[in-house]
């Protein structure tokens, strides 16, 4: 027995590429910790049995692919992979995601470039010749049909075939590295399955799936539960809505899902039109308890007096007893749901939606089943949580998924507690410790994600409309609210997403807006100067270093008192004679001690920053630069080297570096706003407005996300200083702020001329309960990266900042400019 050997560097590597989601990458990372602490640790004997637990909407095809990765990139690699789908649904979309070339292929990201083996190709010559080469990584995707049985869909696997000397089965069976990859492992419980894996004798067996079998608690190696994705903002936020009344027949139950589905529509056409992108059609996804009902809603929704014939021609239904044409259209309309050009808007199912339905448009849930509680304890409610735009909207709307439910109003609000219950779960993951020996082991770490169901009589959005101060933050807070209620507050969004659609170009004669754009580096990168930030410790350091400077020499007597040898500081004081080395020598001297700090790489870019560093300790110390710097030059080297190296421990591994490689272009793209334009922007902020009348705004009109961010924009049109401003929108200035690649743009930028000296700054308005949140500080610390990357290469026309304000900071700044500036991080 040994260490656990565990290869961090592969783990790092293999998240930056794929750029995994944290969740993704501490799943990789907990299955690596496992197998050497199973194998290298316990010297156990395979097969290896675990679950990782991840929900729905996260990316379990990432967390596959992670995983064959490190495997197969380890040491000791491993080269045979076989994924278990548990039908052909999931297993042709595992085929397309591993297979070059098509649409859903990931493999571009993959380096250990595995050749897909499935069950059009296992018999052909070229594919034997791959199955033997031991250099080569294979990917075998199949049904669990095809394999635990002799019979059936498994006849073709379990044959003889000469080339093999043996059935595709025996030769699966005689792999010495075969790694099992079970995806919706919960399908596969039954004695037929186990006794496949003990004929099959794998190394490792790793089920993937959002919903584990509660028998199979204890192969559980890493849960990310669905109150984690919701909090962590990758799944939408489900709202139970529920209506006051006594109202609870099937048809009002539906019309009050299309109302909605309806007004989710009018705003999501609103925003791509806006955002020039593809557009999505929200659809609602009816859950019936049987095929007899499942007919009842469908005839229903094509009746011409249901909702005034809107609805026909609009239904998709969907059932495990479709068979022939019938259900092959029915899973090929199923597949093209998000197509812009699909006519599906309302999908009706009794079963068949559990596992490999990957829709991302389903905004409304309609469970014609009599309690909520099996809505939100299935896999339903996951069938509805994926996000169409890759991540959260400034619109609420478009971050929620309506869940219609049975129950009153009222009657929900009483059951709060045990809803939440229903959504109090546990992270799980496995990380490497250190014993009392010393010995490096893997130990089970467990967090609570509990997710609160409250009541509202207001959503988030309608605190940025209403309020002065409120800057609006699409948070992830499950909700239970009235029908009546959330229907009025949705067709207010979709009425003001309902105006004329207009256009909007720089104006003519405006001086331009050139932006930089820059890459994050693909590959961790240890640390970049780049990420010192905070110059003050700089600053003090050359404070300190000149206070200290004295130039006399130490002289001590040493005198003979009573029989014994006494020190004693002598009288006089004899001034040393000063060896000034040149300044420029000096200050290549620190700039090389800064290079040398460890981690740092040799780059242009990299110099500059150093520059920059040590420029901040000489200009603190003023006139007596070089004579302290003269004294005192190896005490500099070694205290500068320390702060360098303090600040960049902070984000080594962590935070996003950038490439050296900049190009500007001009802020010239098109604008398109559904919305009322106004001729002027004074008075009360409205959401919904787009406002004229700007002085130094690149475009005619503007419209904004919060009162701070419309606040912040009057001050800065009206200040002498500024030549030129933009409200930023998608794709503008993205700043990638996670490993993972989460990008975002800030609210403004903001070119001012002061002296003949040109100034680029990047503005951010955030409440200020937002502005200690992780998210918060790790935007900033990404944004200021990204500045320090643009100025320190050279190319930038005027030096770039960022402004980051809170609410407090806007509102006392009372219209100035120059204050926000003075008050803002």
């Amino acid at each position: 027995m040994s260490d656990l050997n565990v290869d961090s560097n592969l783990l790092e590597e293999v998240r930056h590429r794929l750029t995994l989601r944290d969740p993704n990458a501490l799943a990789v990372e907990s299955v690596a910790n496992v197998i050497s602490q199973y194998f290298d640790v316990e010297g156990k004997e395979r097969p290896l049995e675990m679950i990782v637990d991840s929900a729905t909407g996260v990316g379990k095809t990432y967390i596959m692919a992670g995983i064959m990765e490190y495997l197969a990139g380890a040491e000791d690699a491993s080269r045979n992979f076989l994924l278990l789908a548990p039908g052909r649904t999931i297993r042709d979309k595992s085929v397309n995601n591993f297979t070059p070339g098509h649409p859903k292929s990931i493999t571009h990201l993959l380096r250990s470039d595995p050749y897909v083996i499935d069950k059009n190709n296992f018999k052909s010559p070229a594919t034997l010749a791959v199955m033997k080469d031991a250099s080569r990584t294979k990917l075998y995707v199949f049904t669990v049909q095809a394999l635990t049985s002799a019979t059936g869909d498994g006849r073709e696997t379990h044959e003889y075939q000469e080339t093999l000397a043996g059935s595709f089965y025996q030769f699966l069976a005689g792999l010495d590295d075969l790694v099992i990859l079970a995806d919706e492992h919960h399908c596969y419980r039954g004695q037929a399955f186990a006794r496949t894996i003990a004929n099959l004798n794998p190394e490792v067996v790793i089920g993937v799936t959002a919903t584990p079998d509660r028998r199979d608690e204890n192969l559980i190696i890493f849960r990310y539960p669905l109150a984690a994705a919701i909090e962590d903002k990758f799944v939408k936020t489900p709202v139970l809505v529920a209506r006051q009344d006594d109202r609870h027949d099937d048809r009002t139950k539906l019309l009050d899902g299309v109302t909605l589905l309806r007004a989710k529509e009018r705003v999501a056409h609103s925003f791509c039109r806006e955002n020039d992108l593809p557009l999505v059609n929200p659809v609602m996804l009816v859950i019936a308890e049987n095929i007899g009902r499942a007919d009842e809603f469908r005839d229903m929704f094509e009746s011409s007096s249901f909702d005034g014939g809107r609805w026909q021609g609009s239904t998709l239904l969907i059932h495990s007893e479709l068979t022939g044409e019938d259900k092959e259209d029915g899973l090929a309309a199923l597949d093209a749901v998000e197509d812009p050009d699909s006519p599906v808007r309302i999908i009706i199912a009794v079963g068949m939606l559990k596992e490999g339905w990957d829709v991302k448009n389903v905004y409304v849930i309609a469970s014609m089943r009599p309690s909520i509680s099996d809505v939100l304890t299935e896999q339903t409610l996951g069938r509805g949580m994926r996000l169409p735009f890759g991540g959260y909207t400034d619109d609420e709307m478009l971050n929620t998924v309506e869940v219609l439910a049975h129950e009153r109003y009222e009657d929900l609000l009483r059951r709060r507690e045990s809803l939440n219950k229903s959504f109090v779960d546990h992270r799980v993951y496995f990380a490497a410790r250190q014993t009392r020996d010393g010995r490096t082991v893997a130990r089970r770490q467990t967090q609570e994600a509990p997710v609160t169901f409250e009541p509202t009589t207001e959503l988030p959005r309608q605190v940025a409309e209403t309020s002065e101060q409120g800057t609006e933050e699409a948070t992830p807070a499950a909700r239970v609210q009235s029908f009546q209620e959330r229907v009025r507050e949705a067709e207010e969004r979709a009425n003001e997403a309902s105006g004329e659609l207009r256009e909007h170009f720089p104006i003519l004669g405006r001086s331009p807006i050139q932006v930089p754009w820059v890459q994050r580096v693909a590959q961790a990168r240890a640390v970049s100067l780049n990420q010192v930030h905070n110059m003050t410790p700089f600053s003090r350091l050359g404070r300190t270093l000149t206070s200290e400077s004295d130039t006399a020499l130490r002289r001590t007597v040493l005198a003979a008192e009573g029989g014994r040898i006494q020190a004693r500081r002598a009288e006089d004081v004899v001034q040393a004679t000063a060896f000034d080395l040149p300044f420029d020598e000096l200050q290549r001297s620190l700039v090389e001690s800064v290079m040398q700090v460890r981690g740092v790489e040799r780059r242009a870019g990299e110099v500059v920053a150093a520059k920059a560093i040590v420029q901040a300790v000489v200009d603190a110390m003023g006139e007596s630069a070089e004579a302290s710097l003269s004294a005192y030059l190896d005490r500099a080297s070694r205290r500068l080297q320390d702060l360098v190296a303090g600040q960049l421990r902070q984000f080594a591994g962590s935070d996003v570096t950038f490439s050296e490689e900049v190009r500007t272009n001009n802020l010239d793209k098109l604008r398109r706003a559904q919305r009322l334009h106004e001729d002027s922007h004074e008075g009360t902020f409205r959401r919904a407005v787009a406002y004229n009348d700007w002085k130094k705004n690149l475009y005619e009109f503007a419209w904004f996300d919060s009162s701070p961010e419309f606040r912040a924009a009057q001050a800065v049109d009206n200040d002498p200083s500024v030549v030129v401003w933009a409200r930023l929108h998608r794709g503008d200035i993205p700043i990638m702020w996670t490993i993972e690649g989460r990008e975002y743009n800030p609210d403004l930028v903001v070119i001012e001329e002061m002296d003949g000296a040109r100034t680029c700054w990047l503005v951010e308005t955030k409440m200020n309960r937002e502005m200690t949140s992780a998210e918060v500080i790790a935007k900033r610390r990404a944004a200021l990266t990204w500045a320090n990357t643009v100025n320190n290469s050279g190319q930038a026309n005027g030096r770039w900042r960022y402004l980051l304000l809170s609410e407090d900071d806007v509102a006392d700044a009372a219209g100035s400019w120059t204050h926000m500036k003075g008050f803002g991080q």
